[in-house]
């Protein structure tokens, strides 16, 4: 079983019949730790003992998302914790410390979104040598945030700021404007696993695929139903520039190059 439907299992199997009736519609556990699995990918620092991830993590939710989980927060924050463990110790990452998730309210933050930072925070000990070691800890990382609408999701992990080179903005429907940063590969589809996650039922499970290759972006048809069109031509494989014109199923967006 993967480690994401083992952690919804298991969470389910924690707060028993409340799960089903809490999580039909709005903002999925399953989200919160894919969320957690891709910034640690991000965001690793190899050091001379080996590749460290973030072991902190802290989501910032809207206020109404924070009170629909607050009953059973401490169960949801101790199974996220669980994916980032499981999930260091499947990829052979290694962290300063044990894994701590954090949950605070933000009035900026939507509801339905959320915001993810994370850091590596060292276990205490007793005070280092004044010389710094080679393996030195990773300097926290930076901010990610997910996007998310209110009639569907379109999720993504990859950082949101300093270091995307380019993004998909939503041109049209109640999401119009939302952006969706891009920093390299990122296959799009419905399927939780996906880099960029839409929630909309003419899109495939694994829709497509957008590559960075050299200074020039890629999109890939990867066998999807209702196909992949640039600029209302239908493709399978084939550049794509700013201010083109992707149609993914139908959902409509706008390509652009730049953070």
């Amino acid at each position: 079983m993967s480690i994401l439907r083992d952690f919804e299992k298991r969470l389910e199997g924690a707060v028993e019949g409340f799960f089903a009736r809490a999580f039909r519609s709005g903002l999925q556990p399953v989200e919160l730790a894919k969320a957690l699995q891709r910034y640690a990918a991000n965001y690793q620092q190899v050091g001379l003992d080996g590749v460290f991830v973030p072991n902190v993590y802290r989501f910032t939710l809207s206020r109404d998302d924070v009170e629909r989980f607050s009953g059973f927060s401490d169960s949801l924050k101790r199974e996220l914790a669980d994916v980032v463990q499981r999930t260091a110790d499947d990829r052979g990452w290694r962290m300063q410390g044990p894994v701590r998730i954090e949950v605070e309210a933000g009035g900026h933050v939507r509801v339905g979104t959320y915001e993810l930072r994370g850091k590596a925070e060292a276990r205490a000990a007793a005070p280092a040598p004044a010389a710094p070691s080679p393996a030195a800890a990773p300097q926290p990382a930076a901010p990610v945030q997910t996007v998310r609408g209110s009639s569907g999701a379109a999720t993504t992990v990859l950082p949101a700021s300093g270091t995307a080179t380019a993004s998909l903005e939503f041109a049209a429907g109640d999401r119009a404007g939302a952006r969706i940063p891009l920093s390299g590969t990122a296959t799009i589809g419905r399927l939780p696993e996906c880099d960029i996650t839409l929630d909309d039922p003419s899109v495939s499970r694994r829709h497509a695929r957008m590559v960075l290759e050299g200074d020039r972006w890629t999109v890939e048809d990867l066998g999807s139903t209702n196909g992949v069109r640039v600029n209302g031509a239908t493709v399978g494989h084939s550049e794509i520039r700013t201010g083109d014109r992707l149609d993914l199923g139908g959902v409509k967006l706008t390509f652009s190059t730049g953070p």
